[in-house]
């Protein structure tokens, strides 16, 4: 419930303020983007509320959205092939709910429950080749 709250309020920013700001933050040296960031001007502050970080080919690295300055909501890692490298979920700065972490392949590597930060519950590890070798209780 909390998370569709947050979702409602950033969409009614975006739908109903002035619109986003991007900027890029820094590059690589071969002069493609290496972090952009957005923000939208609430009260006269520019409030950030997405990042977005590229891998010196130019392939998205890792993003995701801001809210009150914290991460908050899906985050998405990937590998310089555009590959999946992780997927994870923010709520006030804090990891929450599933992960899931690939190998360059796709292969997943490992999954398991986040909460507040921390990992809970039962976790399972992964070959390259997809055979599960580990598992593990938090």
């Amino acid at each position: 419930m909390k998370n569709i709250l947050y979702t409602f309020i950033l969409i009614s920013l975006i739908a109903c303020e002035s619109p986003i700001i991007e900027k890029i933050e820094s590059k690589h040296p071969n002069g493609k983007q290496n972090k952009v960031s957005f923000y939208q001007e609430v009260d006269g502050k520019e409030i950030l509320v997405e990042e977005k970080y590229f891998h010196d080919n130019g392939a998205l690295k890792m993003g995701g959205k801001f809210l009150n300055g914290k991460r908050e909501g899906e985050w998405k890692a990937y590998f310089n092939n555009e590959q999946l490298q992780s997927l994870g979920t923010f709520e006030n700065g804090l990891r929450i709910g599933e992960a899931k972490i690939y190998y360059p392949n796709g292969q997943l590597r490992y999954e398991g429950q986040y909460e507040k930060d921390k990992e809970i519950g039962h976790w399972k590890f992964y070959n390259e080749e997809g055979k599960l070798i580990k598992e593990e209780d938090f």
